[in-house]
């Protein structure tokens, strides 16, 4: 009956360091790419995000599903650790290398010289990620996300520092690059010094057949996430040009930014704690659906707000050069807002044990997204915006399905277990869009963000009490953990 207890309080209490952690980036991030924004044109942002997809799509090779493997193994061996470290360095080693001898040719394909030596400061990345991977997994694994929080905001603080610096001096998307490339150096340094031993970082590869038995299922859904996240950049800035892409990017990450403020702090949390249960014995169906719940209520009435906002909202945070990419807000924000209703499927197969089914979906999911991007961007940025829609509604419909599959929990149960945030958020985007469209704030950006944001804030404060929303209890015992944690009892 202890442990029942104990684990909750303990969840919560990891919840509140995560969110700490996630707000404090959120500033960061907030306020660099205001700055930068201003400082970086559209097409040299897109120029960047093609260098910077080029390498990533090697990420996932290079992960080699090695981070997972430390977090849900049952039997964790000092071979083990070593094992993933020297895997790991083997893997980023190789495919930096080969990258950068690869990045002229690459270059050439777009037809812009400048393109390949982007990828050669970005490559480097390769060479420092293996001395952080396996201590941040380790750090997981233990659930010790207060020296996460450290190495998280110090890496972006540190990205964000490079890249207005360097980009006030007129580097435009090098400054970017070399941003990109502080973070993941600041990373490494900051996560090895965190070590709880220093011993997993003598390479061996004793136990790579436990390693790759594993690895093999997450590193192929990794490499098809990768493909179908890093593809879309390669297709539109190929087809559109790296303005649309710029904007494309933009819109869409200011979409990602207010999603993951929500999703990926209880992601962090989730996937050890589901892992601890699993090798516990514990049943974690019914902790699924009270996830959904959670998620859908604090993140579908984000997404709606935002949407009603998108122009001021584009306005007052980037600047009027950036307005083009407002009206490409409200179509993705729907798509990420349908794959709420089946979060952490993936996560949630790998930390019980379910990993062949990962590869499948991924695959289904990344072939669709793909093939949505060809089609669309043949036409305009705004067609590869609405084509996000169907691949929000295929992402939701094929995880469901496996989801089923691995635990019985079907599409209905989780469309009721989201049902409360679906009135939530109605309840919050009425009231929100009548008083952004009031005629007396027509051309008013920073006021109809300021009355659009206020309005969603209060009708989300009275819809959660009036539908009696689960996410009531949990928030007022999530903000006592935050001043728990922040203000200890000495």
């Amino acid at each position: 009956m202890t442990q029942r207890c104990d684990r909750p309080a303990g969840l919560r209490h990891a919840l509140a360091i995560v969110f700490i952690n996630r707000y404090a980036v959120l500033v960061v991030n907030f306020l660099s790419t205001m700055v930068l924004a201003r400082l970086i044109a559209p097409a040299e942002t897109g120029l960047f995000s093609v260098a910077a997809s080029v390498v990533l799509l090697a990420q996932a090779i290079r992960d080699f599903g090695v981070g997972e493997f430390l977090i849900q193994e049952k039997d964790l061996t000092p071979h083990k650790i070593r094992t993933a470290f020297g895997l790991t360095l083997v893997l980023a080693w190789t495919l930096g290398t080969v990258i950068f001898l690869s990045r002229g040719w690459i270059a050439s394909i777009y037809g812009t010289p400048a393109l390949a030596d982007l990828i050669a400061v970005v490559c480097c990345s390769f060479f420092v990620a293996p001395f952080s991977s396996t201590v941040l997994a380790l750090l997981n694994r233990e659930m010790a996300f207060g020296i996460l929080l450290r190495v998280s905001l110090a890496s972006n603080i540190m990205n964000a520092a490079v890249s207005i610096i360097l980009a006030y001096r007129g580097w435009g998307a090098m400054a970017l690059t070399c941003g990109m490339l502080a973070m993941n150096v600041t990373t490494a340094l900051v996560a090895s010094l965190s070590a709880r031993s220093w011993d997993h970082f003598v390479p061996s590869l004793r136990e790579w057949r436990a390693l790759a038995s594993f690895g093999t299922y997450i590193s192929g859904a990794n490499i098809i996430n990768q493909l179908s996240g890093r593809l879309p950049d390669l297709i539109i800035g190929r087809l559109l040009g790296y303005q649309a892409l710029g904007l494309y990017n933009r819109g869409n990450g200011i979409v990602v930014i207010f999603h993951e403020m929500v999703l990926s702090g209880v992601q962090t949390v989730a996937f050890p704690a589901f892992a601890s249960a699993h090798r516990s014995g514990e049943n974690v169906r019914q902790p699924y659906l009270r996830a959904v719940t959670l998620v859908t209520g604090a993140a579908l009435p984000v997404l709606a707000v935002i949407s009603i906002v998108a122009e001021p909202l584009v306005w007052c945070l980037l600047g009027r050069n950036w307005v083009g990419s407002a009206p490409l807000i409200p179509p993705l924000a729907l798509s990420y807002g349908l794959t709420l209703f089946a979060p952490m499927v993936s996560l949630y197969l790998s930390a019980t044990g379910w990993v062949r089914m990962i590869p499948r979906i991924a695959m289904g999911l990344q072939i669709s997204l793909l093939g949505i991007i060809a089609v669309t961007a043949n036409f305009s940025i705004m067609w590869v915006a609405i084509g996000n829609i169907g691949y929000g509604l295929l992402n939701l419909l094929i995880n469901a399905h496996y989801l089923g599959k691995a635990t019985g929990i079907r599409l209905p149960e989780l469309l009721r277990a989201a049902c409360k945030s679906v009135g939530v958020t109605f309840l919050c985007a009425v009231p929100a869009f009548l008083v952004v469209n009031l005629p007396a704030l027509a051309g008013q950006n920073v006021l109809m963000l300021a009355a659009g944001v206020a309005t969603g804030g209060a009708a989300w404060c009275i819809a959660v009490f009036l539908l009696q929303h689960p996410i009531v209890k949990e928030l007022f015992l999530l903000i006592h953990e935050v001043r728990r944690t922040t203000h200890p009892v000495t």
